[in-house]
């Protein structure tokens, strides 16, 4: 796979609905979160953390496989990929937010 496929498989995981959230759910608890806590930030968090583990992004402390549903207590921890890339991410909001926002006649909107 090129490094533009990669790129765009995971700004496409990124952009999924609750991928954000799942992030900030573990990053706001020390970089680690049970299946419940992120389950009640996130929607979907089964399907979003096979495919985040996947990429890379986190990780089980627990052996195993993702194949079934986890359970409440099941942890997951943001990987050294996952945090750099949460905190770009935060980076990138923190910016969107201080620009100014655009009028819409000059945008054709």
């Amino acid at each position: 796979m090129s490094d533009h496929n990669g790129t765009e498989q995971t700004l496409t995981l990124l952009a999924r609905s609750g991928a954000m959230e799942l992030l900030l759910a573990m990053h706001h608890r020390g970089g680690t979160a049970s299946f419940a806590q992120i389950a009640a930030a996130s929607p979907r968090p089964a399907a979003l953390l096979r495919a985040m583990a996947a990429d890379g992004f986190v990780v089980s402390p627990h052996a195993g496989s993702l194949d079934s549903e986890p359970t409440d207590q099941t942890c997951f921890s943001l990987t050294s990929k996952g945090a750099a890339v949460l905190e770009r991410l935060l980076r990138l909001r923190l910016w969107l937010a201080s620009r100014p926002t655009l009028n819409p006649r000059l945008t054709g909107t």
